[in-house]
Protein backbone atom coordinates (compact mmCIF):
# COMPACT_ATOMS: atom_id res chain seq x y z
CA UNK A 1 0.00 0.00 0.00
CA UNK A 2 1.75 3.30 -0.73
CA UNK A 3 -0.36 5.87 1.02
CA UNK A 4 2.08 8.10 3.24
CA UNK A 5 0.84 9.99 6.37
CA UNK A 6 -1.51 8.82 9.52
CA UNK A 7 -4.79 10.03 11.21
CA UNK A 8 -5.54 10.10 14.40
CA UNK A 9 -8.98 7.99 15.40
CA UNK A 10 -10.37 11.08 16.44
CA UNK A 11 -10.57 12.78 12.87
CA UNK A 12 -11.18 9.54 10.91
CA UNK A 13 -14.35 9.32 13.43
CA UNK A 14 -15.22 13.16 12.77
CA UNK A 15 -14.47 12.78 9.19
CA UNK A 16 -17.10 9.62 9.21
CA UNK A 17 -19.67 11.53 11.28
CA UNK A 18 -19.75 14.28 8.11
CA UNK A 19 -19.21 11.81 5.58
CA UNK A 20 -21.12 8.27 6.57
CA UNK A 21 -23.70 9.98 9.11
CA UNK A 22 -25.59 6.49 10.60
CA UNK A 23 -22.07 4.53 10.52
CA UNK A 24 -21.52 2.05 13.89
CA UNK A 25 -18.45 1.07 15.71
CA UNK A 26 -18.17 -2.00 17.59
CA UNK A 27 -14.68 -2.47 19.52
CA UNK A 28 -13.08 -5.74 18.68
CA UNK A 29 -9.58 -6.82 20.39
CA UNK A 30 -7.38 -5.65 17.98
CA UNK A 31 -9.65 -3.53 15.89
CA UNK A 32 -12.65 -1.77 15.10
CA UNK A 33 -15.22 -3.19 13.13
CA UNK A 34 -16.98 -0.19 11.43
CA UNK A 35 -20.24 -0.47 9.44
CA UNK A 36 -21.96 2.03 6.75
CA UNK A 37 -25.69 0.72 5.54
CA UNK A 38 -25.18 -2.53 3.91
CA UNK A 39 -21.11 -1.61 3.78
CA UNK A 40 -18.70 -3.49 6.29
CA UNK A 41 -15.24 -2.55 7.05
CA UNK A 42 -13.97 -5.13 9.67
CA UNK A 43 -10.62 -4.12 10.23
CA UNK A 44 -9.77 -0.65 11.19
CA UNK A 45 -6.79 -0.54 13.44
CA UNK A 46 -7.26 0.96 17.32
CA UNK A 47 -4.17 1.92 16.91
CA UNK A 48 -0.75 2.19 18.87
CA UNK A 49 -1.79 0.31 21.98
CA UNK A 50 -3.06 2.78 25.24
CA UNK A 51 -3.75 5.65 23.15
CA UNK A 52 -7.31 5.20 23.05
CA UNK A 53 -8.95 8.20 19.91
CA UNK A 54 -5.37 9.36 20.08
CA UNK A 55 -4.04 6.36 17.99
CA UNK A 56 -3.14 7.09 14.94
CA UNK A 57 -3.71 5.18 11.54
CA UNK A 58 -2.27 4.61 8.68
CA UNK A 59 -3.93 6.62 5.73
CA UNK A 60 -3.58 3.70 3.54
CA UNK A 61 -6.06 1.49 5.71
CA UNK A 62 -8.73 4.79 6.17
CA UNK A 63 -8.08 5.14 2.28
CA UNK A 64 -9.20 1.66 1.90
CA UNK A 65 -12.05 2.16 4.60
CA UNK A 66 -12.95 5.33 2.60
CA UNK A 67 -13.22 3.53 -0.92
CA UNK A 68 -15.53 0.11 0.43
CA UNK A 69 -18.03 2.73 1.87
CA UNK A 70 -17.61 4.92 -1.35
CA UNK A 71 -17.54 8.19 -0.12
CA UNK A 72 -14.34 9.28 -1.21
CA UNK A 73 -15.25 12.83 -2.41
CA UNK A 74 -16.52 13.53 0.73
CA UNK A 75 -13.24 12.39 2.84
CA UNK A 76 -10.79 14.32 0.50
CA UNK A 77 -12.43 17.32 2.02
CA UNK A 78 -12.41 15.97 5.56
CA UNK A 79 -9.05 14.53 5.79
CA UNK A 80 -6.53 16.09 3.43
CA UNK A 81 -3.70 13.64 2.84
CA UNK A 82 -6.67 11.19 1.17
CA UNK A 83 -5.78 13.69 -1.53
CA UNK A 84 -2.10 13.11 -2.39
Amino acid sequence: MSSFGTATLTQVWAMLEVCAPGYTVKERDHHWCVRYKTFVYPTLPKGQHGKGDRGEVQMGKIRQLVRTFQIEDCAKKQLPLLAR
